[in-house]
């Protein structure tokens, strides 16, 4: 009797989940077995309005299109991060990050910014796990590449000092990029700047893992950037945009937000640690694309 009763409380739960599958869930997206549904599609729309709300400027079907690409490659990183590395043993990590984004959005402390988040249809367990897979991805790629980043110490150290030498002036520049390959048509990217913005443009079509930050770079010296970056940055004024430029992982579009001169005199020690600090960098975005390129191959990615 006893067996009955649960056989048939069974019964009603399969069905009342296959009600609400099928009148409130479809699925969006199948990476090898793992299912990605229209809900969380909506809940990174929320989390992607939350970094950029300019994204809320876009049509309807260019946010969806963008959030499924964004779900699926942080999925993706995801997955590859809880392969090396323990979620739980970062949890730390996990507040830092929050508190961190709270400060920059201008919260005084916790609670008001889950509030906020909630308001905006996020939890703060959901946001900050977000965060945490794509700092967690970071440090995963250095640990795995730090051995083939390679760094001529005293040639930048030379640049430096030459430079200094010169006496020329000194500029630094606030800087975003798109980063893009052959499968992006290029008019159609430049069409899409035009009428939606850089920040939009980045999320949808770059490449680096500076697109969901809206392409932001932040500020460089232009002394620190390869001689091929400094040619073309020294070219453009504020709010202008580069013309394509070859790199080795496809074409670069460089934007310029802000320029300033800077009259300190320069650190040379503080200099070359940044300039190296940069390059590394550099190195690094390019080994996690290619990291990155080489995992989704491997995956079977259905979409519907």
């Amino acid at each position: 009797m006893i067996s009955r009763i649960i056989f048939f409380y069974i019964i009603i739960f399969i069905l009342k989940f296959n009600f609400v599958f099928s009148s409130d869930f479809r699925i969006v997206a199948k990476i090898n077995n793992e299912i990605l549904t229209n809900h969380d599609i909506e809940l990174e729309k929320k989390y992607l309005l939350i970094l950029n709300p300019n994204l809320g400027n876009l049509s309807q079907k260019e946010f969806e299109l963008l959030s499924k690409n964004s779900l699926i490659r942080q999925s993706i990183k995801k997955e590859e991060v809880q392969k090396h590395i323990n979620f739980e043993a970062n949890s730390n990590l996990g507040d830092d990050l929050i508190k961190e984004m709270m400060v920059n959005q201008g919260f005084k402390n916790k609670l008001e910014y889950s509030t906020y988040l909630e308001k905006k249809g996020l939890s703060l367990e959901i946001f900050q796990e977000k965060l945490l897979v794509d700092r967690l991805w970071n440090s995963l790629i250095f640990e795995k590449f730090k051995n083939k980043i390679k760094i001529n110490q005293q040639k930048i150290r030379q640049n430096v000092k030459n430079f200094i030498k010169k006496k020329e002036k000194v500029f630094e520049y606030n800087l975003s990029e798109i980063l893009f390959d052959e499968t992006t048509n290029y008019q159609e990217l430049i069409k899409f700047i035009k009428e939606y913005g850089f920040v939009s443009a980045a999320n949808k079509y770059s490449i680096s893992d500076t697109s969901s930050s809206g392409g932001k770079i932040g500020w460089i010296k232009l002394s620190s950037l390869n001689e091929k970056l400094k040619a073309h940055v020294s070219k453009l004024k504020k709010d202008q945009v580069s013309d394509p430029i070859e790199i080795s992982n496809g074409k670069l579009l460089i934007k310029v937000n802000e320029i300033k001169e800077l009259k300190n005199q320069i650190n040379i020690e503080k200099e070359i640690e940044r300039q190296i600090s940069f390059e590394k960098n550099r190195q690094l975005k390019n080994l996690s694309l290619n990291y990155y390129k080489k995992l989704k191959q491997n995956k079977i990615i259905n979409e519907y």
